[in-house]
């Protein structure tokens, strides 16, 4: 597993982006703008919600958000549960 550097202002980055999308969905919907431009930015926002979910299971796989790099398989399934939402 190659090594990767651990940057938290990336993560920073996407939160605020994703923050942005949402307060102008708010705004466009204030404003009574098209729902299908409406719409355009939900899917926007919702892929940068999965690009930061992505970002997320990368810093804990690799132990840059608490240092403990995931090694067992039982902590890489509970990763893809979460991921997938299976119970």
């Amino acid at each position: 597993m190659q090594k990767q550097s651990c940057d938290p202002q990336k993560i920073f980055t996407r939160l605020h982006k994703v923050e942005g999308q949402v307060r102008a969905i708010e705004k466009m919907y204030q404003e009574k703008r098209e729902v299908e431009e409406i719409v355009r930015v939900v899917l926007a926002a919702r892929a940068s919600l999965g690009a930061l979910t992505k970002m997320l299971i990368n810093e804990k796989v690799h132990g840059c958000f608490d240092g403990k790099q995931v090694t067992q398989k039982k902590d890489l399934e509970k990763l893809v549960d979460i991921l997938f939402d299976v119970n």
